[in-house]
């Protein structure tokens, strides 16, 4: 799942300004009592009184917007991709409406492109943006994303320079941290996460279920970093901001099962499952079941599993990457895993479309084409503990056992939590290669 500063609405930005002001940094848990709570009534509020809006004025450009950005918003909370699809028509309709003064509908518009993985479409939308009004943040914003997933790495950051005078605004610092985790460097963009989670926390204007995006995305890093404790805190504030985010639940799943309690896999999994039962979640739920012993069970979420994808197939295959490691994590339909990932290098060519590429064909016995994926993938010095291991698993495969040790000692050094069961089967071929 990204981890997108897109998951800022749009329609936000635009009504309160694309440069929240500076405030002093200052502990984000002390601010979460400080908000008033999360109200889940009041967003399928705003939502029925949007669409009666629409209803009653169908060719107002602005209702229009309002609404796609409800759809995307629904999208971000359920993980739900058919809503991003709606978002996507209630904006090209707003535009068909009005083009002038309707910067709104271009960047909602770019906001569901963005999900549904149309990476180059999201991006000219920026690009058009920006042209029009240089000092337009969010267009700047909306660029760096997209080139981030592109693998455009090296002019994201030269986008990112033009933002300089912006070093406050969270949103910016969000992706700077970003980039600093692709080029290696996950303790500096762990600092900048926390400085963004702080100055939003500070910003009134930002809504508790986005505030709680800064501290899902402060978890995600300290998890990353085999911090396992602080990783739950952080999730459990977002949840205390936000208690239905399908993304926090999804996170303390992944979290759970890498440290292989599937009792806490299966609640936290089924919470998620029942917003929306995205294909990482109903995965992890089955891996839970079948380490239980409860085969029958983890055999139904497999069927869900095929059902989802066929279901994905037909809306674009958003979830391909997903798809292909967990074929190749699981060793089930190693072929249909490498056209996959084959076919996620002509969408996108960030670091871990390549990778997805290696883990298949190491799955496959493909070790030449393997090794020279892990290469390009660990190319920015990367310190993902998932890549270090899969590169070790490919250098023992290969009959480099320096290499082999090397790579599996650091990933597990860097997380000793990094998947379910893969840190016991590195070091098991750790202990054949004597390290």
């Amino acid at each position: 799942m990204r981890r997108s500063l897109l998951a800022i609405p749009a329609l936000f930005l635009l009504l309160n300004g694309c440069s929240p002001r500076p405030t002093p940094v200052a502990s984000a848990v002390s601010l979460v009592a400080s908000r008033p709570p999360y109200d889940p009534t009041l967003f399928p509020k705003t939502m029925a009184f949007h669409e009666k809006r629409l209803k009653e004025t169908p060719k107002s450009a602005i209702n229009l917007n309002f609404l796609a950005a409800d759809y995307n918003q629904l999208c971000r909370e359920t993980g739900d991709i058919a809503d991003t699809f709606r978002a996507e028509q209630l904006a090209r309709r707003s535009l068909k409406i009005r083009t002038n003064h309707n910067e709104a509908a271009y960047y909602l518009l770019a906001q569901s492109l963005f999900t549904q993985h149309r990476f180059r479409e999201s991006m000219e939308i920026g690009k058009k943006m920006a042209a029009r009004a240089p000092e337009d943040l969010q267009a700047a914003y909306l660029i760096v994303e997209n080139q981030t997933e592109l693998g455009d790495y090296a002019e994201a950051e030269k986008t990112m320079r033009g933002t300089h005078p912006h070093l406050n605004d969270p949103f910016g610092m969000a992706l700077r941290a970003r980039l600093l985790e692709m080029n290696g460097q996950p303790e500096a963009a762990l600092t900048q996460l926390e400085r963004a989670r702080d100055a939003a926390a500070q910003n009134i204007d930002i809504p508790c279920e986005n505030l709680a995006w800064f501290c899902m995305r402060v978890g995600d890093l300290q998890a990353a970093l085999g911090r396992v404790q602080p990783a739950e805190k952080s999730y459990q504030e977002a949840l205390t901001l936000f208690p239905n985010d399908q993304r926090t639940l999804t996170a303390l799943t992944r979290l759970s099962a890498a440290r292989g309690d599937w009792a806490a896999t299966l609640t936290w999994g089924q919470k998620a499952a029942n917003i929306v039962p995205t294909p990482e979640v109903v995965a992890l739920l089955g891996d839970a079941y079948r380490a239980q012993g409860k085969t029958p069970e983890a055999e139904a979420q497999l069927a869900l599993l095929e059902t989802m994808h066929h279901l994905d197939r037909a809306q674009g295959g958003a979830y391909d990457r997903q798809r292909a490691l967990y074929l190749a994590d699981h060793d089930r339909n190693l072929d249909e895993a490498l056209l996959l990932a084959r076919k996620e290098l002509t969408v996108r060519h960030d670091i871990y479309a390549y990778d997805t590429l290696a883990w298949v064909c190491c799955k496959k016995g493909l070790y030449a084409e393997a090794q020279k994926a892990i290469d390009v993938a660990l190319a920015r010095n990367q310190q993902d503990a998932k890549l270090l291991y899969h590169a070790g698993m490919i250098a023992a495969k290969r009959g480099d056992k320096p290499k082999a040790k090397q790579y599996l000692t650091q990933a597990l050094a860097i997380n000793a939590y990094f998947l379910p069961l893969a840190p016991a089967q590195a070091r098991s071929v750790l202990n054949t290669l004597g390290g």
